[in-house]
């Protein structure tokens, strides 16, 4: 069976309105994920530039060709940037219309009647290549964790571009291709090619956004919402994992429990706002004080617990007196001044008969209460 041009141009429109419909559904959700309303509107106009391309003959060329076309272009290129911001790319404004805007001028000039359309045809494949090896390689390229909705995404564009790399080459190789609105092979194999892509490519989107709610999800879980340390829990399950390496690798592990001093005092003096950000200022000036490999958690309140992999107590001493040193060097800054600030800090190292995490924190917190007795802003090992 063949396909008329018109026709296929015509039946990718509706495709691709579609296609716009179901995720403009999913940006107006509110879902947590980038790019959403760019991928919305690059299939909305994709699909209305199969109007005035299927009106070709019955419209001035100005709109069928130029306008027609450009905005095919413009719908790959909002395609493109969609794709940069979900994987949190820088995204400028002016790269979304850089290739459309750069196309229409030689539409216009060299392109607007049908005396070259081989030579029209191999342009606009060639563009629609490049629209789709740009977000194909900013996907393979930031995705480290090798996800599944990234990597099919990524491979259905690199399939689009060969297709289109192919239509160039055989509309350069062809020496008779009429006005474009022929019947035959080519116009068939495009349109079902065209309609696959489409299809394939917004399941994978839909695969993309699923794998990254659920990442959002897993976030949530495991994250203080207002310091985005680790919570009690995730801090329990890292721990036991840690605990179970270090016994088989027969390295010592440490911990700090450590708790900001005379907070409540400083939310009852300057208000709880005050409060959020001298949470915060702990978090930032504690985590310059650590490896990559710490993990820092907040246990609830102003109360915090740093797990040190393959540290002896020795190792966790010179790390809490840092964090003491730094904290007590830099008071918060409020807007009602400088606050000074310090923490108390109960060190302990995990022994190998160790049982589980409640008997490690009842040590580090009995050496914390200890260093409060002591006059506060300082460490005792326990």
């Amino acid at each position: 069976m063949h396909l008329e041009v018109r026709t296929v141009y015509l039946m990718l429109a509706i495709a691709a309105l579609a296609a716009s419909g179901s995720l403009f559904l999913a940006e107006r959700m509110k879902l947590s994920v980038q790019g959403i309303k760019h991928w919305a509107w690059g299939f909305a106009i994709a699909g209305l530039s199969g109007f005035p391309l299927a009106a070709r003959g019955m419209i001035s060329p100005a709109l069928s060709v130029v306008l027609g076309n450009g905005m095919l272009l413009l719908g790959y290129s909002l395609i493109w940037t969609g794709t940069r911001q979900f994987v949190g790319a820088a995204v400028r404004t002016w790269s979304m219309f850089a290739v459309p805007l750069m196309a229409v001028p030689v539409l216009y000039f060299h392109f607007l009647d049908d005396s070259d359309v081989p030579g029209r045809l191999v342009l606009l494949s060639s563009l629609i290549a490049l629209l789709s090896v740009l977000p194909a390689w900013e996907l393979l390229r930031r995705n480290k964790e090798h996800r599944l909705g990234q990597s099919w995404v990524a491979w259905i564009l690199l399939a689009h571009a060969s297709f289109n790399i192919y239509r160039a080459a055989y509309s350069a190789a062809a020496t008779n291709v009429g006005d474009g609105y022929a019947i035959g092979t080519m116009p068939t194999a495009t349109g079902v090619e065209a309609f696959l892509f489409m299809m394939l490519l917004v399941l994978g989107l839909i695969i993309m956004m699923s794998n990254a709610l659920q990442m959002e999800l897993n976030r949530q879980a495991s994250r203080d919402p207002l310091t985005d340390t680790l919570n009690r829990r995730a801090f329990h399950v890292i721990f036991e994992s840690e605990l179970s390496r270090s016994r088989q690798a027969g390295q010592q592990l440490s911990v700090l429990l450590m708790d900001i001093d005379n907070f409540k005092q400083l939310n009852d003096t300057h208000g709880h706002a005050v409060g959020d950000l001298a949470l915060k200022h702990f978090v930032t000036m504690t985590s310059l004080c650590l490896r990559n490999q710490d993990i820092l958690a907040r246990f609830g309140g102003e109360e915090f617990m740093v797990l040190l992999p393959d540290a002896n107590i020795d190792a966790a001493q010179m790390v809490a007196e840092r964090i003491r040193s730094r904290l007590a060097s830099c008071p918060l800054i409020a807007p009602a001044g400088e606050i000074p600030f310090t923490v108390s800090i109960g060190a302990t190292a995990v022994l190998a008969q160790a049982s589980d995490l409640k008997e490690i924190f009842n040590r580090a917190d009995a050496a914390l209460y200890q260093a409060k007795l002591e006059g506060r802003n300082r460490i005792v090992v326990g």
